[in-house]
């Protein structure tokens, strides 16, 4: 099948994934208007989006018929999308879902563009994952590592874009009101004010005391790094509105080399080493940024680092670009 025969169809366009997306593929110039098609539920209204100079309609998701021409990105959650899931693998469309529909099936392959692509030419199944923003960007972190690695303990700092667009738009409502000199009402999804706020959890805890999404985290950097390496996380929500801030407590099975680990991370694919990482510098960038490098004063097989990334451009909107790219010329 031609490549101009192929059509892109993404799924949610009233996500807070869709917009760098959008962006990245006009940069890139990855596909044409023509090859585009934009879907949303029924009970979201949402205007026609402007792509490459042209105006594209926003089609009823449950009124769409998928076909084997198709790479389907999944931008949202959902019953009605599950069920579009169904239906697209059902008439032969790769799905990319990067909305974690498909948590915890492991016939769906993890795939992140730099760590493991080329599993893309053995898949039974065309459905592929994509890896949380979190995961994505601590396992492309310490993959020049893996191969030292035997436990990682990560402190992940999300924003308040990784719970979506409506929290966005709550923490927007939130910082108008306090600026204002009224009180803030409490998002009720979250439970807790977002603007001016640091959250514990953003989620009920489980009987274990993680939440699903630090579950997720380890889930994904197992599949993505290795059953031999072992990892814990803690994942806290934070008032700023994109940039994740990763610190890491890396523990290897022979002493360290300090320099030859800042050698390694400093070649890294997408790595730039800074003494200061900040999410400032880092959002808007299409890289992760790695820092603040020291031995751990209580273990010396211990490293203690920092990672920072744009959640959304970098770790979904590009990851997300780069696999709908290949799926569409390739596979």
């Amino acid at each position: 099948m031609s490549e101009t025969t192929r059509e892109l169809v993404i799924v949610g366009v009233d996500s807070a994934a869709f917009a760098p997306l959008l962006e990245i593929l006009g940069e890139r110039e990855m596909i044409s208007a023509e090859q585009l098609i934009l879907l949303e539920t029924e009970e979201r209204e949402v205007d026609p989006q402007v792509f490459a100079n042209r105006t594209i309609p926003v089609q009823s998701l449950g009124k769409f018929v998928f076909n084997d021409a198709q790479v389907v990105v999944l931008l949202r959650s959902g019953d009605d999308v599950a069920t579009a899931m169904a239906a697209a693998e059902q008439n032969g469309a790769w799905v990319l879902d990067a909305a974690a529909i498909t948590r915890g099936d492991e016939s769906a392959a993890l795939i992140h563009p730099v760590l493991n692509s080329a599993e893309l030419a053995n898949l039974e199944r065309r459905v592929v994952a994509l890896p949380s923003a979190g995961a994505a960007m601590v396992a492309e972190a310490l993959a020049p590592l893996k191969d030292g690695l035997q436990s990682v303990y990560v402190q992940l700092n999300q924003p308040v874009s990784a719970l979506g667009k409506a929290a966005i738009d709550s923490m927007a409502a939130q910082t108008a009101c306090m600026f204002s000199g009224q009180d803030a009402e409490i998002d009720p999804a979250i439970g807790h004010r977002l603007a001016f706020n640091q959250l514990s959890t953003s989620e009920a805890p489980l009987s274990s005391g993680h939440t699903l999404s630090e579950l997720t985290l380890i889930h994904d950097l197992r599949r993505l790094l290795g059953e031999a390496v072992a990892f814990d996380a803690s994942i806290t929500t934070v008032a700023v509105f994109h940039g994740q801030l990763a610190n890491l407590g890396v523990v290897f099975k022979e002493d360290i080399d300090l320099e030859k680990v800042r050698a390694l991370l400093g070649n890294g694919a997408r790595l730039q080493l800074a003494e200061q990482p900040s999410t400032e510098n880092a959002v808007g960038s299409e890289v992760t940024l790695i820092g603040r490098l020291r031995q751990s004063l209580l273990d010396k097989h211990q490293l203690n680092l920092c990672a920072v990334s744009d959640n959304l451009r970098k770790d979904v909107a590009v990851n997300c670009a780069q696999i709908a790219h290949l799926l569409l010329k390739s596979y």
